[in-house]
């Protein structure tokens, strides 16, 4: 007659093969012969486990620990059954059972440091890798396990050392490869974690893989690659042409290489995958605005946050999105609705509460919308560049004997726009340190201090330079303010501009006499500029000089102008085909000159660059074209501007609609001609 431990081999031989029904009878005879046996409890538990019977399973193994509680394998065996379950927490407390009766194992160690790990309880994790690593320094999954969760941990560095461990123990480790080419992105180092993509693309089990030529697209686009980036993302779409997801990165890469019209088709193909959705409509909407199809546009951003609820609870992105198409349609009250709900969806995140701001401010309600415009130092569309002065910045408060710090911020317009408060301040007493772009000192230089009778001179101004200049920083200049904050404290009312604006700009009376003389031959002189470098709104601001041209003289009845071009840029050729005279300036770089230039013109007409800034500075007669979707600066509806009391606004009835505008324009010119 077979022992018990004969009978135990046994059954242990018929599980191992599969033969389950025979393994169990002996487990029974062996039970019922010597009840208890901790080693048949717990080898019959392992075959209830084997078989779907999870609960036989874990009553037999805890049977077995009671019998004999210091058997390791008992409580690792447990431990699975558990882990199978989705029960963690009881996996991990009986894995730590059996680290306790066993130390210097190595395979229940490494398991509960991972269920540690999952349960949140990352110190205990750190500790138990630890301790593995002591005893087995060469196992790569340990060390790129530690690593896993210090990446989780943002602990970015000590995750890159640990893919690197991982690495020299096995260099074709597809995983520590592509986990270390994302720790090299985070700490900046691209070139690294492109090098780490790569190498991790050419060891992968699927180099078909659309997941690892999308992660190579966003490498490549973060070094500078757009091109490369777009390839990648077209073969990742290639290889899951089913994946919305991948359509839309596609989209996205096309898009910022100015494909719009590929990036839009790109989007749709990933709404005919998952129709709907909100991502997808307004990324899409975004594009045909680029493109100028406003009412598709209007369409899909509408979509895009009508789906919402189902999808994104706080779509914030697609209400700034469908603020900002309804501001190119002229609908800016509409426009301040969707910017509201995205402040609200955001938390009051400074894009959308900077995005509110150009609404509130093109409607006029000036109060609230400075307030706003505050956050443009936060978004990347906003105001620029932020410089860092090491003095307190002004809050409109007597500052004594001390002068205030006024520096220039982003465009050539906008800084000849806000310099036109600088007499005000002034005139009651403050003594500024102007800084503004080197192009512009000498006119206001020439301007701004002696620009009201009665006051003595109060601005001093400094050109912009590397290194900045020492006056900026000088022991009596007390406080300082980037020059697009002054409004707020100034300009809170539009009542706030009445008789406040006068000209402040003064060009070289010696260089306009001398242009006057040049180019005078008895008709009126009228200074053009038609084009606008603006990059993102440029083309929907310039006109073709042919047609400008065209609206001033060919529906005069009699041939008294004379066309002088403003316009800067390498424009001579295109000036000459049109018949309108080139003074030979560089109306980029020799600002003064072409002010003078401006104040030697009977009229200015230009479109919306900064041309019209200068030209109102100086206080020249001037007329700026303006397209349906105007800067927030010119309002809304207005026909005159708060900012500059000699510029008349003629503006777009409908988008891209200039014949309307230039009809008025020759019509109004030829009155004045008439007139006198």
């Amino acid at each position: 007659m077979a022992t018990l431990q004969e009978a135990l081999v046994a059954a242990l031989d018929h599980q191992e093969a599969g033969r389950f029904a025979k393994a169990d009878t002996l487990y029974r005879r062996i039970l019922a012969a010597s009840p208890g046996h901790p080693h048949a409890l717990h080898l019959w538990g392992i075959l209830a486990a084997l078989t779907g019977r999870t609960d036989e399973a874990i009553d037999r193994i805890r049977r077995a620990i009671a019998v004999a509680p210091d058997i390791a394998d008992f409580h690792i065996n447990l431990a699975r059954v558990e882990a199978a379950l989705k029960r963690p927490d009881r996996a991990a407390r009986l894995y730590a059972n059996a680290v306790a009766l066993q130390p210097e194992a190595v395979e229940p160690r490494f398991q509960l440091a991972g269920l540690l790990q999952d349960l949140g309880r990352t110190a205990e994790a750190e500790e138990q890798y630890g301790a593995l690593l002591m005893v087995a320094p060469l196992h790569a999954s340990i060390h790129l396990n530690r690593a896993l969760l210090r990446e989780a941990q943002g602990r970015f560095a000590g995750a890159r050392d640990g893919f690197r461990a991982a690495l020299v123990l096995e260099p074709a480790h597809a995983k520590a490869l592509l986990r270390l080419a994302a720790t090299e992105r985070e700490l900046g180092r691209g070139g690294a974690a492109m090098a780490a993509q790569r190498r991790a693309m050419t060891v992968s089990d699927d180099p078909a893989d659309a997941g690892l030529f999308s992660t190579l697209a966003s490498l490549l686009a973060g070094e500078g690659l757009p091109e490369r980036a777009a390839e990648a993302a077209r073969i990742a779409v290639a290889l899951a042409p089913g994946d919305p997801a991948l359509w839309n990165e596609l989209a996205n890469r096309l898009k910022g290489l100015g494909r719009l019209a590929e990036s839009v088709a790109g989007y749709g193909r990933g709404l005919v995958l998952l129709p709907g959705n909100p991502v997808l409509l307004n990324n899409r909407a975004d594009g045909w605005l680029k493109l100028g199809r406003l009412e598709p546009a209007e369409a899909d951003a509408r979509a895009a946050v009508a789906a919402e609820p189902r999808f994104e609870p706080k779509f914030a992105g697609g209400w700034n999105t469908l603020g900002s198409v309804l501001m190119a349609r002229g609908k800016a009250g509409e426009a301040l609705g969707a910017f509201e709900q995205a402040v609200n969806a955001d938390g009051g995140a400074p894009q959308a509460r900077f995005n509110r701001s150009i609404a509130l401010l093109t409607l006029g309600r000036l109060a609230e919308g400075w307030d706003d415009y505050e956050l443009g130092w936060a978004v990347p569309s906003g105001r620029f560049p932020r410089a860092e002065f090491p003095q307190p910045l002004w809050d409109g408060r007597a500052l004594g004997d001390g002068r205030l710090l006024v520096w220039g911020e982003q465009g050539l317009g906008d800084e000849v726009m806000f310099a036109s408060l600088i007499p005000q301040l002034a005139g009651e007493g403050v003594r500024v340190v102007l800084d503004c772009d080197a192009r512009l000192a000498p006119l206001f230089a020439r301007g701004l201090p002696h620009c009201l009778p009665h006051c003595p001179p109060g601005v001093t101004v400094v050109a912009r330079g590397e290194p900045p200049d020492g006056r900026l920083t000088a022991p009596d200049v007390v406080a300082q303010i980037p020059a697009g904050s002054l409004p707020r404290l100034m300009r809170r009312r539009i009542e706030d501009f009445a008789g406040r604006q006068p000209a402040f700009l003064k060009a070289d009376p010696d260089r306009v006499a001398e242009l006057r003389r040049r180019l005078g031959d008895g008709r009126r002189l009228i200074g053009v500029s038609w084009s606008s470098k603006n990059a993102a709104v440029g083309h929907l601001r310039s006109i073709p000089l042919a047609r400008l041209a065209q609206a001033l003289t060919g529906a005069l009845e009699r041939p008294g102008v004379k066309l002088v071009s403003l316009q800067y840029g390498d424009v001579a050729a295109e000036a000459a085909a049109a018949g309108v005279t080139d003074a030979g300036l560089d109306a980029w770089g020799d600002i003064d000159g072409l002010a003078a230039l401006i104040s030697a013109m009977d009229l200015v007409v230009s479109v919306d660059n900064s041309t019209v800034h200068l030209a109102g500075g100086l206080g020249r007669p001037t007329w700026a074209l303006l397209p349906h979707n105007a800067e927030w600066r010119w309002m809304q509806g207005r026909h005159d501007t708060v900012w500059y009391p000699s510029v008349r606004l003629f503006r777009q009835t409908a988008p891209g609609d200039w014949d309307s505008v230039l009809q008025k324009l020759g019509r109004e010119l030829g009155e004045a001609l008439a007139a006198g």
